[in-house]
């Protein structure tokens, strides 16, 4: 592949940013996890050239990954896992369809039926998570978990009003065993709640578990709330109570995920309070002005709606 466009590609995929907001109560989505339901209809975008045959296990598949201790200081929270670079996160909507950002499949341009770009990069792996030990077997991942894109239904990301950011994909063969999301037929509210399962800068399966809705301008494609964000979240399930998918995590403020302990010559996760107006690094007035739709600080969701019409005219 051209440099020039594996530059663009990797880009993307890594776009989305936000912070912690309040506490930080992140946690494993494993089989123990009361989101294991969930998490099995969840999986990571990964680059095809980073998964390939065992060399430990026969019939197996080996993941390449580097190391959460690349990013973050070694005393930060789950900074021993894992991490693959430029992943994405996504939802299963249906037995062959996932759900993920507009920015992960495409450059910008809206996007149909496409069997090639980012289609031919991206696959899709399953149950990637820790095990109740803490650990995951980057070398014995079975091969009915990893499923190859098919082709690009519909994908669209756009830095001009209504600013949509979403992407349905279509696998090469249909998931059994999981069951897909629902999506929500009710809007959500300032104040509600929302949970959050994705891939947190490439790192093995997280949930940020009953934060809330910020801001919500019905007028608007997407809302804020306070779910803890990062790189690698791009894509991630948004859902309410009922488990019903109500959006996909699509970007945020603060712009930084990451904020320098110069002491420490290390990088610690960017902290804000709940309402987001006092943080570790916070953006400038400037920096704000030059985020497209800025709404105020938050992580940013694109709401499902739009997602129910296409879903219904793909079959």
């Amino acid at each position: 592949m051209h440099s020039v466009m594996m530059f663009s590609l990797l880009f993307l995929c890594v776009s989305a940013q936000a912070a912690i907001f309040g506490a930080d109560d992140r946690s494993d989505v494993n089989q123990s996890s009361p989101f294991a339901s969930e998490g099995q209809a969840t999986a990571v975008a990964v680059l095809n050239t980073f998964i390939g045959p065992s060399d430990t296990k026969l019939g197996a598949l080996k993941l390449s990954s580097g190391s959460m201790t690349e990013l973050v200081c070694t005393d930060e929270k789950f900074s021993q896992d894992p991490s693959i670079y430029y992943a994405c996160s996504g939802f299963l909507v249906a037995p062959d369809l996932m759900v993920t950002a507009g920015h992960c499949m495409t450059n910008g341009e809206e996007t149909k039926n496409e069997p090639g770009m980012y289609c031919g990069v991206y696959g899709w792996l399953f149950d990637y998570q820790t095990s109740t030990a803490g650990k995951f077997a980057a070398d014995e991942i079975p091969p009915e978990n990893y499923y190859k894109c098919k082709q690009i239904v519909y994908a669209i990301r756009e830095d001009v009003p209504p600013y949509r950011d979403y992407a349905l994909v279509q696998l090469e063969r249909p998931v059994t065993g999981r069951t897909p999301f629902r999506l929500a037929e009710k809007p959500v509210a300032a104040g509600d709640s929302v949970s959050m399962i994705g891939f947190p800068f490439g790192s093995p399966m997280k949930v940020s578990a009953f934060k809330h809705v910020t801001i919500n301008d019905s007028a608007r494609q997407s809302f804020l709330t306070t779910l803890a964000a990062f790189e690698g979240n791009s894509g991630s399930v948004v859902f309410n109570n009922q488990r019903e998918a109500v959006g996909i995590l699509v970007a945020g403020t603060p712009s930084n995920n990451l904020v320098q302990d110069a002491g420490k010559n290390c990088q610690r996760y960017n902290k804000c309070d709940e309402s987001g107006k006092i943080c570790t690094q916070s953006d400038s007035d400037a920096d704000t002005k030059n985020f497209p739709g800025y709404q105020g600080v938050g992580s940013e969701v694109q709401r499902i709606t739009p997602l129910a019409e296409i879903l219904k005219n793909s079959r």
